[in-house]
């Protein structure tokens, strides 16, 4: 057969998609224009799509559409789209010139808002002139079954160079779509292997038994991700249902600051980026006229599973969560620091991240692909928000030329979790997007605005110097 199914964590992300919730994530980059422009000033659309048509071979995967199994007997599997065509997936819009950044912002929104067509490649790219100081905008929205935050920026980075005019490349291979099996073949196939899986399951526990201390290892894993799940929360403003449309903001910050910062304090750089939000967090919910005295935020944070060796080769999700008490009723920075870098810490250690796997293969596996004990674990799952935290290049990158000058990640939002911080590192910034639902999150703007200046009270209080950031740039 031969069949590139999608794995269990993947196929979660399409049970969770509803027209409301669509799973795709993305990123607003801001390119200089003039690089590609042509001699009339107009950019050179046909061009960029046979850049991107020249990069596609790197990355197989965007040329192919997600086939479901009939009846929902399986998990879909991966096929090459015998209609591809790439002037659906690159795109070119344009702001009222001058387009200033909160206008970039607004359309960033409505792009993102809109759900990708399942039925095709799970990707977009939405090229946007008329932005002021002679940029250009580009829009990418890639579906969260073609993979993690790390496994995106590995894509993108197919897509551009290191070097403003990069050595010459060999023309890339022929592409010829192989044909999908029919819908029938492909249930009959699953059918079998499903037939096949007790005697695995067989095998499987037969082994189990004979390493009685892996079994309680895996089961005190589960154990530890199902009690966390299962910890009431504290709903927050944004803990609500959401509608289809989205507020989007971003905020910039030097990483030589948060850099030495966490060498100030004995932590890690992603510590710095959890207790900055907490500390942002904590202002804007004062400011709303919220109680904080004693009160804790659930931040779900994404855990990379990816080695070395998986960057820039494998797509797909190799990420896992865990679950981070806020501590916004503190109004020490140093001592939210502490709190969350003890946290982290020890839930590095612990079996929740593993256990948290375990029960997501088994609802994938062993119950009917229907996606409603998704949707219910999902829904159970006790969170605030989420915070996560994406490495990304630290040397400039180019487009045809073109210097990208910075690059904002977005993440959705779903129902009950109506905030989302992400932030990407690229040539010695840290570049944040704050997703919320449109309806809810109104002040989305100022909390951008809290969150870097957040960074500036964690360095103040780590007494960093500015001749200190200097030095570590």
């Amino acid at each position: 057969m031969g069949y590139d199914r999608l794995s269990p964590m993947d196929v979660q992300f399409l049970h969770l998609e509803t027209p409301h919730e669509p799973q795709h994530v993305g990123s607003l980059s801001i390119l200089q224009a003039a690089p590609l422009r042509d001699d009339s000033g107009r950019l050179r659309i046909d061009e960029l799509r046979l850049h991107v048509e020249r990069r596609l071979h790197r990355v197989p995967r965007l040329r192919q559409r997600v086939m479901p199994v009939p009846y929902r007997q399986g998990r879909p599997i991966w096929v090459d789209d015998e209609r591809f065509d790439l002037t659906y997936h690159v795109r070119l819009t344009a702001l009222p010139r001058p387009g200033d950044e909160d206008q970039l912002m607004e359309l960033t929104a409505r792009i993102q808002s809109l759900p990708l067509d399942l039925a095709r490649p799970l990707w977009e790219l939405w090229f946007v002139d008329g932005l002021e100081g002679d940029r250009v905008g580009l829009i990418t929205k890639v579906h969260h079954t073609l993979g993690d935050g790390i496994a995106n920026v590995d894509l993108a980075l197919a897509l551009v160079d290191t070097e403003p005019v990069p050595p010459p490349e060999p023309p890339p291979p022929a592409w010829r779509p192989s044909s999908p099996p029919s819908p029938n073949r492909l249930l009959v196939d699953t059918m079998r292997e499903r037939l096949t899986r007790p005697s695995e399951l067989a095998r499987n526990a037969m082994g189990v038994l004979q390493a009685p201390q892996q079994a309680r290892v895996v089961l005190s894993n589960i154990g530890q991700a199902l009690s966390t799940m299962s910890t009431p929360i504290r709903p927050a403003p944004w803990n609500v249902p959401v509608t289809r449309h989205r507020r989007w903001a971003v905020a910039r910050v030097p990483l030589a600051q948060v850099r030495r910062t966490k060498e100030r304090t004995g932590t890690t750089l992603n510590d710095v980026v959890v207790a900055a939000c907490t500390g942002a967090l904590r202002g804007f919910l004062v400011d709303g006229g919220e109680d904080v005295d004693g009160r804790t935020l659930k931040a779900m944070v994404p855990v990379s599973r990816r080695t070395g060796d998986e960057h820039g080769a494998t797509l797909g999700n190799r990420v896992s969560m865990v679950m981070v008490d806020l501590p916004v009723g503190e109004r020490d920075p140093l001592a939210q620091l502490t709190s969350v870098h003890d946290q982290i810490s020890d839930l590095r250690g612990s079996g929740v991240t593993d256990g948290a796997l375990a029960i997501l293969a088994i609802a994938t596996e062993m119950v009917p692909f229907d996606g409603h004990v998704t949707r219910l674990l999902a829904a159970r799952t006790p969170m605030n928000l989420i915070i996560t935290n994406i490495p990304g290049p630290p040397v400039p990158l180019f487009l045809r030329g073109a210097r990208l000058l910075e690059a904002f990640p977005f993440v959705e939002v779903v129902d009950n979790e109506g905030l989302t911080i992400a932030v990407v590192s690229y040539d010695e910034q840290l570049l944040f997007g704050i997703t919320a639902d449109r309806d809810v999150l109104r002040e989305l703007p100022d909390l951008a605005g809290r969150i870097a200046d957040a960074f500036g009270v964690l360095a103040r209080a780590a007494q960093v110097t500015g001749a200190e950031e200097e030095a570590t740039a």
